[in-house]
């Protein structure tokens, strides 16, 4: 499932200093349900700091890339968050990056085991939830920050183990609901969460989303809702500029007035609180 933490663990591989030394070139791409085998390739090409952009067609773009792999000794390439089911597409990707000399590496993370045990020459890591005392941990640095908070709350401990208890060991989740915790300072605001019967809706196809994130989102003020949701007009995982993004609030009037503060100032802020 989602936010389990399959990417945090690949990244935590990916920066590792013996894994720097051991590969010639590390590649990094987040793949995500746009699996196209040009666009893939193309990625894989400007991560190892080449260009196709004078490329259209996909066999010189292969040859290109099987050429750049050719001069390394050995590669570590990640392809995050894959969807792709399809082994036909999977295989046109794979016979451009055979040509690597031995103890090269690709490394995949999915949620969808067939997608697994399409790409894999290795059985597959499965992620556990963590311990309820680990989640535990997760949400009290979260919501309580560095323990000065905790001290004048003691008697909101038994309820946000309650709460953690509600997270099913999702990492994701307690970090999502610590943050939110953060910002609630009543016995009755803590209360709330976590009798809320959005713990109860039913997943099906129309409800995906983690009943903690969906928490901390109508937990939101209006304002930073209204700018949250706008970021869903943007292509998942486009790199987004924040200043473009800032504009962008202005110019649909999102943004609300605060005294003598610019508004691009207050733009900022709200930036920088949903970050």
């Amino acid at each position: 499932m989602g936010g389990l933490g399959k990417t945090t663990l690949a990244q935590l591989v990916y920066n590792d200093e013996r894994v720097k030394n051991h590969f010639d070139a590390r590649i990094w791409v987040c793949v995500s349900d746009d699996f196209d085998v040009k666009r893939l390739t193309k990625a894989i090409i400007e991560s190892m700091g080449g260009t196709a952009n004078d490329l259209t067609e996909l066999d010189p773009m292969q040859s290109r890339l099987r050429e750049m792999l050719s001069r390394r000794k050995s590669f570590l390439i990640v392809l995050d968050d894959v969807w792709n089911e399809d082994q036909d597409k999977w295989d046109m990707v794979k016979s451009s990056l055979t040509c690597g000399n031995e103890g090269s590496a690709i490394l995949v993370t999915t949620r969808i085991e067939k997608v697994a045990s399409i790409m894999g020459t290795f059985p597959a890591h499965h992620l556990k939830g963590l311990s309820e005392d680990d989640c535990w941990a997760l949400f009290k640095q979260r919501a309580f920050g560095d323990g000065s908070r905790e001290v004048e709350n003691t008697n909101l401990e038994a309820i946000g183990k309650e709460i953690v208890k509600k997270c099913g060991g999702v990492p994701l989740a307690a970090k999502a609901l610590g943050s939110l915790m953060r910002f609630t300072h009543t016995q009755n605001e803590w209360l709330f969460v976590r009798e809320s019967e959005i713990w109860d809706l039913p997943e099906d196809e129309e409800n995906t989303i983690l009943p903690a994130l969906r928490l901390s989102y109508n937990h939101l003020p209006s304002h930073l809702r209204q700018c949250f949701a706008y970021c869903s007009i943007f292509p998942k995982d486009l790199r987004m500029e924040k200043e473009q993004l800032v504009h962008l609030w202005m110019a649909n009037g999102f943004i609300p007035s605060k005294g003598k503060m610019e508004l691009e100032d207050i733009g900022n802020e709200i930036f920088n609180e949903l970050l």
